[in-house]
Order: C-alpha cells, then structure tokens, then sequence
C-alpha cells in the first residue's frame, strides 16, 4: 500500500512518474485523482491523510475491479469448454415440407348449373421428396381433377381443355398442382365444400382446403317441381302452386305456359310485374284405374316463354304417383333352384287401397303347396304364407304361381308368379342340441344325511386340552 509520504512526493498529473511504486499509483485514471485531490485538499489546511489513504485504497480496487473482467475477455480459460455451436437446418434436415398457394379459396357468385373450376398449387419447401398420397373431397359434387376449361384461338375457335389429375409427387423446391371442379347442378345459395390432403409432411400430413361460393339461379322456382300423389279411386283434379321469383337485376317476362302431356295443365300469375310470379299446375282425375297392381308413375313437364336469354323456355318438371287399388308385396315369389333340401315358407303381403277387400281360394299349381291365409286388418290388409315342401323343384318352364281370388270386380282373380333365382339359397336352420336324459338327480357318492346327523355335525369341535391340565369342572 502506498504510503503517505509517496504520496506528497507525487509528482503533478501528467509529469513523468516516478519508479517504484508510485508507477503503480499513476496507472490510475486522472479523473480519479483530479477528483480526490479536490475533494479533500484545502486551500490553507492542506489535505486530510486519514481520508486520503482510504480513497487511496478504493481508487486501487477499483482499478482492479475493472481490468479483471478484461482481461478473462481477453484470454480464454483454461480447462473450460466452450458451448457447442448449434447445428445448422441443413445438416437436421427439413424433410418433405407442404405449402399451398392459398388454403381458403373464395369463388365468388356462380350461376347454378356451370361447375366451380379451381387448381390449388402445391410447393415442396422441404429438401426431401414431397408425396401426396390421397386428396379426398367431402362430398360427391367436389371432383378431384377433370377437364380445365377450354381456351379461346386466334381464329375465334376453341380448344378443349385438357384432362388433368392432381401431383402426386414433387421434388424439394419445385411445384404441383391439384385442380378441383364443383358441380352446382344440385346447389343453391352459400356453399362451403372441403377436401383433405394427405402427405409424408411430418409436420402437416393432412391439410383441409376450404371452397366457399354462392350459387344462384336467374330465375328461382320453389319448389323446383311439382309432385302429386294419387289414390285410384280419387275424383277430384290435385292443384299445387309454385313460385317463380327474379333474381336478376332486369324485369323478367314469362308467358304461354304449356304441358307436354294432357295429364297435367298450368295457369300463370303474376304477383309482382318482373319480378314474382305464381305458376299453379293441375293434375287431372284417372278416367279409369290403371291395369297393374305396382305404382303408376306419370311423367310431364311444363315449359313456359321467357325473356330471359339463358333460361328461355322456363322448364318446370311434374310427376304424379298413382297408388294401384291393391297392393301385392313382393311381386313374386322366389325359390332357389333345384329340389329343396328342406321345406321353405315364404310370405305375400296383400293390401287393398281402395274399397273392401276379401280374399279367398288361394291356391298354388304345384302338388303339396299349402297356403294359408291370415287376417291382419279386417277387409283390408292380410298375410298369405305359402309352404313349399321339401324335395319341391321350381322350374323356368313350369308357369307356377299362387292364385287367389277377390271381390274386386277390376281384379277378380290375383296372380303372383313362383320362379327360381339362380345362386339363391335358403337359409340354414340352426341346429337344436338335445340334452341327455337325467336318470339320477344325486350321485351315488352323495349320502343323504338326516336331521339328527346333521345336528351332530354341526356341533363346533371342543377347544384342544393343554398338556398337563386335568379336567376339572368348577
């Protein structure tokens, strides 16, 4: 430590240091003396020597303070190892990486009836191998793939377009494709269609595309047909309305509605002029009943002039069903072929729709048929079933069938074919197990005890005596 002494003998800062360790002393920062000697040297009293040698001592910790750090700075340790450097992406390895151009693609108002066409770009940002292995969409209206539009020439022709499929493999850094088409035939109004694509991305195997859209018609009917439903024996016409509205922004005009068939006729009115209209189609009363015992199905279609370009004529499709008046299910009756290894019931089920129905005489042109006939709804609903013996052959040439008779004067008699189905087969029986007989209810090691023994058995064993204790009673 420096004495007090050295001390006065200083010389001023800046001068040449004296040897020894004075030279230590004037390592210091000038700032650092400059600021001791003006705190505590005055003017006439001189300095303080307490309070110089301690400042003294804290000027030199720290000057040791602050070169210590810089000096480890500077020097590495010794016997200590520095962190490994991390590892760069190239040497981990990204793998097959999956981005897409847009994962939500937004297709706008299309017209109902031309397909939403749109191709998905794919970029393998990986350094591997990029697989698709299966595009699924979530519905049957969203096709994977097809046809691209077909492009204009210069000579005012076109050119179809080519038949593509979606990417199945991509090398790293390059791109694939994954065209889709939406068929908006069945589509009305906002839509929102999805399809899953599934990779070898470890991070992202399986990603969800999203097709949005809106579906619209120029000229909307709701609902988009007629139907009717018809017993036989109805009198009266069936009348059912429908709507006609204008979505485009143009006042439309209809007119002169026509129907391709005398079954049905329509009569236009319009509730707004351009824009809402009412279309009210009528289906006509059957003269006569139709001749079989299945469903009538009548088809026709109501056209009507519009001004419209691209919906001119309006076409409204119309269907009726027509009930039979009596109901026979199934239409037939089938047997496997060749003789029966074991007998077969088989079940009719006949309704009448209309009036009354009895039914009797039912009977099958075969030898050993029976047939029997049960009530399920008085003079309305009954159950036949027909057994088929064992050993029984239908035959293709044989013209077997059950008959039965009723007291409808349109259908006195009623005929329902038996016929054989190659590859049919009768279902097995299950097979039922017999239990052996029981002769003896006990075995012959079991004895039958009696009261008096099992008492005695059930008396609980008397304690051990010890060894060397007689027995004394108290």
């Amino acid at each position: 430590m420096l004495e007090i002494a050295e001390l006065e003998n200083m010389e001023p800062f800046g001068t040449q240091p004296p040897s020894g360790r004075l030279g230590n002393v004037q390592r210091l920062p000038e700032a650092v003396f400059d600021l001791s000697f003006s705190f505590y040297f005055h003017p006439k009293r001189g300095y303080n020597r307490g309070h110089m040698r301690k400042f003294i001592r804290i000027a030199l910790i720290l000057a040791g303070s602050t070169a210590i750090p810089a000096s480890l700075c500077a020097q590495p340790s010794r016997g200590v190892l520095a962190p490994p450097a991390p590892a760069a992406d190239s040497a981990i390895g990204l793998g097959a990486r999956i981005q897409f151009n847009t994962e939500n693609h937004d297709a706008g108002t299309n017209l109902a009836g031309d397909p939403i066409r749109y191709t998905f770009v794919v970029t393998n940002t990986g350094d591997e191998l990029l697989v698709l292995s299966n595009v699924h969409a979530s519905c049957g209206c969203t096709i994977i793939g097809g046809t691209m539009p077909a492009a204009a020439t210069s000579a005012g022709g076109t050119v179809p377009g080519a038949s593509t499929t979606w990417s199945h493999e991509i090398a790293p850094g390059q791109t694939g494709i994954i065209p889709i088409q939406v068929i908006t035939s069945s589509l009305r109004g906002p839509i929102n269609k999805t399809l899953t694509v599934t990779s070898n991305d470890r991070m992202r195997p399986n990603v969800t595309l999203h097709i949005s859209a809106v579906v619209w018609l120029p000229i909307e009917v709701a609902p988009a047909m007629a139907t009717f439903s018809v017993q036989p024996d109805a009198t009266n016409a069936n009348t059912q309305v429908l709507s006609i509205f204008n979505r485009m922004a143009a006042p439309l005009a209809l007119s002169d509605p026509q129907s391709n068939t005398n079954a049905f006729s329509a009569v236009l009115k319009t509730n707004v002029p351009g824009q809402e209209f009412a279309l009210t189609v009528t289906a006509a009363p059957f003269s006569h009943p139709p001749s079989t015992l299945g469903m009538t199905v009548v088809q026709g279609e109501i056209t009507l002039k519009s001004s419209a370009t691209n919906r001119n004529p309006l076409t409204i499709p119309v269907f009726e069903t027509i009930y039979p008046e009596i109901t026979v299910f199934p239409p037939n009756i089938q047997l496997p072929p060749g003789p029966l290894a074991q007998s077969s019931t088989s079940r009719l089920n006949i309704r009448g729709n209309t009036a009354n129905l009895t039914l009797s005489d039912p009977v099958v042109n075969a030898p050993g048929v029976e047939v029997a006939v049960m009530v399920m709804q008085t003079n309305r609903q009954y159950y036949l079933n027909i057994v088929f013996p064992a050993g029984f052959e239908a035959r293709t040439n044989q013209n077997l069938a059950l008959t039965v008779k009723t007291d409808n004067p349109h259908y006195p008699a009623i005929t329902v074919p038996v016929m054989p189905v190659p590859g049919m087969a009768l279902p097995a029986r299950p097979a039922v197990r017999i239990p052996p007989a029981r002769t003896n209810l006990l075995s012959s090691s079991v004895r039958v005890r009696t009261a008096a023994q099992a008492a005695a058995t059930n008396v609980p064993p008397s304690p051990p005596n010890p060894a060397g204790r007689a027995n004394t009673q108290p």
